[in-house]
């Protein structure tokens, strides 16, 4: 942004403007002394030396007001104007016409082809999820009080053998104090079993059959009820693209000997430990083209790639593989949950933020600087911009505005493609893995037919240094909002509510926050 400066000249580096002390500017090879600037009975304006001198100076001091009007504009973006965590009323006093912006940025997204979109996509998921609801499970159903040992051969090895991921069978408060789990023995004091596990059965359920055969009683009191979860999430799974599953399994256009699943999804969305889920427990058995029996770790494209590069881009040793015969699992997860995690690790997505987070956007004010054209103006609220290092670099209005515009181009596809939650690996695995199986027409992995539970962290590699997660603390991290609107101040709120509409959360079976829901400008 260009700033008017009013000049009143130029200072020497000893004194005030017009200092008639002499000052060192520059060597003479000639003299092999120092030439000295306004000394007497000696005029140096006419010198080329001291003509750079003074250029010199009137760009450093340009250059230092440049740098201090970023250090404020960037402090702007960072400042703490954060309330109570529970009062998102927005400043009657902030700009109309910064909110129209707000609306007009998001409007891009949110044009009228993709709003009737959002309401066919809608009227679908609703149809088929009775429809397709499979009638008999894949599946052997486990009795509850003999948990399972099938999840104990579940172990994943590199290219070089080394274990890098292995199945555990135990859980105490101390291992999830270690995973960064808050609790201790003191609450668990006095409580039995029986009482500790009221309103928590069904996730007891999930834990038992994953083949976890001890648990204390602390542990399980940090597990949330399952009625909190089923507030943020729905009592049933989300799968959207059923209605297209008809289309994966016509053979002129998907070759069964040829046909597969690949995983995709944004960073931290969880996309390793679904695919492994994918890989252990169902196989497309007329493949003949791949190793993997139809079940690809990701797709052929790149799994965080956008889905319009579909054809144009190649992930590694995926050359001679057909794309078009690939129908992507795409992991989807709550735009809140997703941008706390973004906030820990960002991967390739730049964006000012430090602990406001996820930083959204911020209120400029205009009298900061109190600069003479700003007098009189509103606040104005802006949105902060997202670069992600894709080749090239992508530019987004926001964080939340890279959530919508990835999942827009797959909830546009012109081809078969699945979009499944996060959250329902966490709390509905086995029946999601069942109708995606079923979906492609595949079976059980394994001849006994046993589900096997993802119970220890999926995550490895350098691109996953912090591995403090498995299938417990999932479930307490996820199945409570204690920290869904963690950082968030009143400018994120208001760039959040245009983003990721009512309409957009509800699609996906999110709970639409107050803010959104009732939005106060």
């Amino acid at each position: 942004m260009p700033v008017l400066l009013r000049s009143r000249g130029v200072s020497s580096p000893r004194g005030g403007t017009g200092d008639k002390k002499s000052f060192p500017i520059a060597s003479s090879p000639d003299s092999g002394g120092v030439f000295k600037g306004h000394s007497r009975g000696r005029k140096m304006g006419g010198q080329p030396g001291w003509f750079l001198f003074r250029m010199a100076l009137l760009f450093a001091a340009l250059c230092i007001v440049y740098f201090f009007f970023v250090a404020v504009h960037h402090n702007d973006q960072l400042e703490d104007t954060s309330h109570d965590g529970n009062d998102h009323g927005v400043d009657s006093a902030l700009s109309e016409a910064s909110l129209e912006l707000i609306h007009q940025s998001a409007a891009k997204i949110h044009d009228k082809d993709f709003t009737e979109l959002l309401q066919k996509l809608k009227n679908e998921k609703e149809e088929y999820r009775h429809m397709f609801k499979p009638k008999k499970s894949l599946y052997k159903k486990i009795d509850k009080n003999k948990p399972t040992t099938a999840a104990q051969d579940l172990i994943k090895r590199d290219k070089k053998g080394n274990i890098m991921y292995k199945p555990i069978t135990s859980i105490s408060i101390e291992d999830l104090g270690k995973l960064g789990i808050k609790g201790g023995a003191d609450a668990a004091k006095g409580v039995t079993y029986d009482q500790a596990i009221k309103g928590r059965e069904q996730l007891m359920d999930i834990i038992h059959e994953a083949g976890i055969v001890e648990i204390d009683v602390a542990s399980i009191l940090s597990l949330p009820k399952w009625s909190s979860v089923t507030k943020l999430y729905g009592d049933t799974p989300v799968v959207l693209g059923l209605e297209r599953c008809s289309e994966f399994l016509d053979e002129v256009k998907f070759p069964a000997w040829d046909a597969s699943l690949g995983t995709a999804g944004l960073f931290n969305t969880g996309t390793n430990p679904f695919a492994m889920y994918l890989e252990q427990n169902c196989k497309l058995p007329k493949n003949k083209s791949d190793k993997a029996g139809g079940t690809r770790w990701q797709v052929p494209w790149g799994k965080h790639t956008f889905a319009s590069l579909r054809l144009q881009n190649t992930a590694g040793r995926e050359a001679k593989t057909n794309k078009e015969t690939v129908m992507p699992i795409v992991m989807v997860r709550d735009p809140y949950s997703w941008m706390q995690s973004m906030c820990k690790h960002p991967y390739e997505a730049r964006w000012p933020h430090s602990k406001m987070c996820p930083n959204l956007g911020y209120v400029e004010k205009p009298g900061r600087l109190r600069f003479r054209q700003n007098a009189g103006k509103l606040p104005m609220v802006k949105s902060v911009s997202v670069n992600v290092r894709y080749k090239p670099v992508r530019h987004f209005d926001s964080l939340a505005h890279f959530w919508l515009e990835w999942y827009k181009e797959y909830l546009e596809a012109d081809y078969p493609r699945l979009i499944v939650r996060f959250e329902d690996i966490q709390f509905h695995a086995k029946e999601v893995i069942d109708i995606i199986c079923q979906c492609a027409n595949g079976v059980p992995r394994k001849d006994d037919a046993i589900f096997r539970y993802v119970v220890d962290s999926a995550k490895w590699g350098a691109a996953h240094p912090d591995r403090s997660t498995n299938m417990v603390t999932a479930m307490i991290k996820y199945g409570s909002d204690k920290d869904r609107f963690k950082g968030m101040r009143e400018a994120d709120t208001i760039v959040a509510s245009s983003v990721l509409t009512s309409e957009v959360m509800e699609l996906f079976g999110y709970e639409v926050p107050e803010f959104t829901a009732n939005p106060a400008f």
